[in-house]
């Protein structure tokens, strides 16, 4: 992307780059829409039209092309990033930062100067149409940025599941972590009341199966067992679980 001519380019990757460390530096809702959503609108839609040599005959025309071409290169990442489980703010700053340097690269290998269009207003446009839809994106924007504000409070897709199984003279214990980061826990398992098994510091990575086999003396009656899972970071009980021991 060398040369006078691809400055532009080099401005929208180096855009695409900032937006990428704002998402991932801060979970600031304001501050990613402001590096973020001019950035969706544009980026992807300016280097894939000169990257395909589209050319308009008015300034409203590549205006629209531009911002269609953004929409429908972000509705392509939404099923791309849901496909591989990256759906999420970092995940859509990645797929920017992609998008705008595979069609940096493409254009500029076009060794074609930018052809932007002048601007002329076009006929029948009046003033209170330009407010209208002014106030329309303004909408829009906020809408958005209310949407993104309440998906970055959504926990409901991070959780720890931890359960108990019991079988003839053992005890299965096991932990799966679908958090964001690696989590500590501490496990206490108790068998009619009495502590029977504890293991400390146990940490589990995002994704990662812990589990035990814990051998349990055969008794005539049934015993019952639990087991706690205690969170270290705020020292709190986290899952507590319990089976019946089924008698010899």
């Amino acid at each position: 992307m060398d040369g006078p001519d691809n400055r532009d380019l080099r401005a929208a990757c180096f855009w695409a780059t900032l937006v990428a460390i704002a998402v991932a530096a801060s979970d600031d809702v304001f501050v990613r829409t402001i590096f973020g959503l001019p950035a969706a609108l544009i980026l992807p839609g300016y280097v894939l039209t000169r990257a395909l040599g589209l050319k308009a005959s008015s300034m409203l025309e590549y205006i629209v092309c531009m911002i269609g071409t953004s929409l429908a290169s972000m509705v392509v990442g939404g099923f791309v990033l849901n496909i591989v489980g990256l759906l999420t703010p970092l995940g859509w700053a990645t797929w920017l930062l992609t998008v705008v340097i595979a069609g940096s690269y493409m254009a500029a290998r076009r060794h074609e100067p930018p052809a932007l269009p002048r601007w002329s207003w076009p006929p029948g446009l009046r003033l209170r149409h330009a407010i209208v839809f002014a106030l329309a994106a303004s909408l829009t924007t906020g809408a958005y940025a209310l949407a993104v504000h309440d998906e970055a409070k959504q926990q409901q897709f991070r959780y720890t599941e931890f359960w108990l199984l019991p079988s003839a003279g053992s005890l299965s214990l096991g932990i799966r972590s679908e958090e964001d980061q690696k989590q500590q826990f501490d496990v206490e398992v108790a068998v009619d009341g009495r502590p029977f098994a504890v293991f400390r510091s146990v940490e589990i990575a995002p994704s990662e199966l812990w589990t035990r086999q814990i051998p349990v003396p055969q008794q005539t009656t049934p015993q019952k067992a639990e087991a706690r899972l205690y969170r270290l970071k705020d020292m709190r009980l986290y899952r507590q679980v319990s089976a019946l021991v089924p008698a010899s």
